[in-house]
């Protein structure tokens, strides 16, 4: 209705397709090396400061990747017009995450994960939604959720771009 703003969502569908591409040029896909480093994590619980320091250097990797993953020239055009249509001319959107494990039983993770407010501008809003690609990636997130999961590589970040009302100031 009329109180709650336009929106687009970007689909869990589109982070995951992602993950097919590989890691680095003649890797594995990053879904498979995600895959890999989470076994090799399982085989260090019985030595916590060695699997604490592999789990942060696995979650800095995934975070780099993410923020700078390419979408490509389809996604790129889609964005496009969508951000058209939402919100025309110089109007900027309310970059919002979901995942598709924030209401797992005993676990709620709304609000867990990256907002980024105000994205005014196409390459503001890229940028954007690759922060909050790489936010289910942070420790914070991470940790919660990680106790209620056997295998968190099948955790994706969806977006919801929505549209911010005009302001100088708000709060």
């Amino acid at each position: 209705g009329p109180q709650v703003p336009d929106g687009v969502v970007i689909p869990f569908g589109t982070f995951r397709r992602l993950l097919d591409q590989p890691l680095e040029p003649g890797g594995p896909s990053v879904f498979r090396w995600l895959q890999q480093q989470y076994a090799n994590l399982a085989k260090l619980s019985a030595k916590p400061a060695q699997q604490k320091q592999a789990t942060a250097k696995l979650l800095a990797r995934m975070r780099r990747w993410a923020e700078t993953v390419e979408a490509g020239e389809a996604f790129r055009t889609q964005l496009h017009d969508a951000l058209a249509k939402l919100v025309p001319g110089v109007g900027g959107v309310f970059v919002r995450s979901d995942t598709n494990v924030e209401d797992l039983a005993g676990f709620t993770g709304a609000g867990l994960n990256l907002t980024v407010s105000n994205a005014v501008g196409e390459k503001a809003v890229m940028s954007a939604i690759r922060e909050v690609w790489a936010s289910p990636f942070s420790d914070r997130s991470y940790a919660w959720r990680q106790s209620l999961m056997e295998q968190p590589e099948y955790v994706f970040p969806a977006v919801l771009l929505q549209s911010a009302f005009p302001s100088e100031k708000s709060g």
